[in-house]
């Protein structure tokens, strides 16, 4: 199961509580806050775009208590390359969480 959404880490021990399982693994996407802005205003057909709003949820999570494993600030520009890091650290263990 992938659960892909927006979810602050904040909420991770309900959410995992929720799901039943014992534990999942958690992959934060955060590049730069002007590289998220660009994004948001350069989507076509998305009701979304609202740039406080952007750069408020940003801020709540670039100040999460959050294990910095689970972040990837630099994702680069091709998805590809981006979905085969996380597919690697995904097989090693590295997003479990919680940490065992």
């Amino acid at each position: 199961m992938i659960y892909d959404g927006v979810l602050g880490p904040w909420l991770l021990p309900t959410f995992l509580r929720g799901t039943g399982l014992p534990d999942i693994h958690c992959v934060i996407l955060l590049p730069p806050l002007e590289v998220c802005l660009e994004r948001v205003q350069g989507r076509v057909g998305h009701d979304f775009s609202d740039l406080l709003i952007t750069r408020d949820l940003y801020e709540q999570f670039a100040k999460a208590d959050v294990d910095p494993r689970h972040l990837i600030t630099e994702p680069g520009d091709h998805p590809a390359e981006l979905a085969e890091l996380i597919s690697r650290r995904l097989d090693d263990g590295h997003f479990r969480y919680p940490d065992f």
